[in-house]
């Protein structure tokens, strides 16, 4: 086994790979100190977590930070001992006996997947409060849960959830920089970038597959689906079971932007076979979750109990990897158009309160349908109605879906709503206020909220 000296030195030594900026989820790193906040980056893995941590350390770096004051490592590392219960304390310490000066003056710690370390909640805690540092970790599995994080770090940490390549990201990754979308676009530009998100809705944006060709794309966006059952869900529903969670990863792959049913999806394994019940299919959901493979949203709701018989939707991680795991008769481009605006959505709410983004049914007869409602009804939050269609071309589609947001604009007194379309464009009037239909290259490429 390579001495710990060793593998220290060489992460320190290390040169920092050439890096594509991904758009900032810490908006604000602070200077090492005592009692600091831990920074905690959590995400499915291969999001891009790790090379994130390199370009917050490229941006020290240029701001004139020496690079001995700064340690990355990860603790996924194979040459460690697993059998180490201190693994954590030995690294760090060896990290001061070659850099004296970092904990004199202050230490950036940049912890790769530290969840691979017992113990590392305590640690983490401990060196935060008793050393000059600021402390970046990150993690992939549901060990990194916003319920555990809770728990162990009594609100002596800071989560920022790093998605797969956003719309705007993959434009950057493909070279093509980002434009002035109040400026418009050249009608060039406008047609490169709708061929663009074509390719973002079968493609997706996990960074590792950009480039790949189409088959070697999809057999790695399946190996990331298995790799996230074996490492960060076998380990705690059970490995005698991994052959279900895996059918169950693929269910609600598969089935994304579509609403959401425990009991439908116990009723679907038992036709293949599988001894199930509801508890242990709402456990492995939860599961699936906390490793982001996908997403829960729920029915809006005025009470603060939710109505039990409203279905929530849910959403995949990346609608690349729906694209990669899905058969040939049920690739749907409507859901992952759908599934690449719920994800634009999230990333554009980070930092908001739990809920803020749902779907809306109206609450009489019509039972009509909106994609997404934005704010809640118990703030003062203003509210944001917008449906999501490939096209409005077909008249009979048109009425669904000006129908749905004109009943949905009235019962909650809003003056404006927004369709998300492929390619059109228009603005008009109806009785209850102004509709918006905007293409999807524009509205990806934009920094606000509708």
């Amino acid at each position: 086994m390579t001495d710990l000296s060793s593998i220290v030195r060489e992460y320190q030594e290390a040169p920092l790979p050439a890096l594509v900026a991904r758009d900032e989820i810490i908006r604000s790193l602070p200077s090492p100190q005592r009692f600091n906040l831990v920074e905690i980056v959590t995400g499915m893995r291969r999001s891009g977590k790790t090379f994130y941590l390199f370009q917050k350390m490229k941006q020290l770096l240029e701001a004139g930070v020496p690079r001995e004051r700064m340690l990355h490592f990860n603790f996924a590392d194979d040459r460690l001992s697993p059998t180490d219960p201190y693994i954590m304390d030995n690294v760090l310490n060896e990290y001061w006996r070659q850099a004296p000066k970092a904990r004199e003056r202050g230490a950036y710690l940049f912890l790769d997947e530290v969840q691979e370390a017992d113990q590392w909640q305590g640690f983490c805690q401990r060196v935060a409060e008793m050393e000059q540092v600021t402390l970046v970790v990150t993690g992939s599995s549901s060990k990194l849960s916003s319920d555990e994080i809770a728990t162990q770090f009594r609100g002596r940490s800071h989560s920022h959830e790093m998605l797969p390549l956003s719309f705007r990201e993959y434009c950057r990754f493909a070279g093509v920089e980002r434009i002035d979308i109040d400026r418009g676009a050249a009608p060039q530009m406008q047609t490169q970038l709708e061929g663009m998100f074509d390719r973002y809705l079968t493609e997706g944006g996990f960074p590792g597959v950009q480039n790949k060709r189409a088959e070697d794309r999809i057999e790695l966006l399946q190996g990331y689906v298995r790799d996230v059952v074996a490492r960060d869900v076998a380990d705690r529903f059970g490995r005698e079971d991994i052959r279900l969670a895996n059918q169950f990863a693929l269910y609600g792959l598969r089935n994304t932007a579509c609403e959401f049913s425990i009991n439908g999806l116990v009723e679907a394994m038992k036709e293949l076979g599988y001894k199930m019940y509801w508890e242990k299919a709402s456990r492995l959901v939860t599961l699936l979750e906390q490793a982001f493979l996908f997403f829960e949203v729920p029915e809006y709701a005025v009470s603060l109990k939710p109505q039990s018989t409203a279905l929530p939707k849910v959403y995949a991680i990346d609608p690349g990897i729906t694209y990669a795991v899905s058969r040939a008769n049920q690739q749907d481009i409507g859901k992952r158009f759908e599934t690449a605006v719920f994800l634009e959505l999230r990333r554009r709410l980070a930092g908001r309160r739990i809920d803020t983004l749902t779907s809306y049914t109206v609450p009489d007869a019509s039972r009509h349908k909106v994609d997404f409602l934005l704010g809640d009804a118990l703030a003062s939050e203003p509210y944001a109605l917008m449906q999501v269609s490939l096209t409005l071309e077909n008249e009979r589609t048109r009425a669904r879906e000006v129908g749905s947001l004109a009943a949905a604009m009235s019962a909650t007194r809003l003056a404006r709503g927004t369709i998300i379309t492929l390619r059109e464009e228009d603005r008009f009037e109806i009785d209850e206020g102004t509709i918006e239909v905007v293409p999807a290259w524009k509205w990806f490429l934009t920094s606000e909220l509708p």
